[in-house]
């Protein structure tokens, strides 16, 4: 293992946006957190998000796409069915009617 990947730390991602064109498919990974200053004034509370974008071509996204589905049933075998309810079940876009980024999260 190189230098390198020691010292990478792993990313925890609560969302992600996915764009593609013919050549390449863009994950981007975000992780956002609140960041409180104080001031005189009083308190101000804003929201900070750290990107991690993974680019890869059109035959790497459709094997990850098997992958991660086939690893998603053995979990749900194992640990029992992920439910998504709310805010998540009105985020799905099919790709081919996105204009823009479809945003996960």
């Amino acid at each position: 293992m190189s230098k390198k990947e020691n010292d990478e730390e792993g990313f925890f991602s609560d969302s992600f946006s996915v764009l593609f064109n013919p050549h390449k498919f863009v994950f981007d990974f975000k992780q956002s957190t609140p960041k409180v200053s104080t001031k005189k004034d009083g308190r101000k509370v804003e929201s900070v998000v750290w990107h991690r974008p993974i680019i890869v071509d059109p035959i790497l996204a459709k094997k990850m796409l098997t992958v991660l589905q086939k690893n998603v049933e053995k979990y749900e075998d194992r640990f029992g069915e992920i439910e998504i309810n709310g805010k998540e079940q009105k985020d799905d876009v099919e790709a081919d009617e996105a204009d823009e980024p479809t945003y996960i999260g």
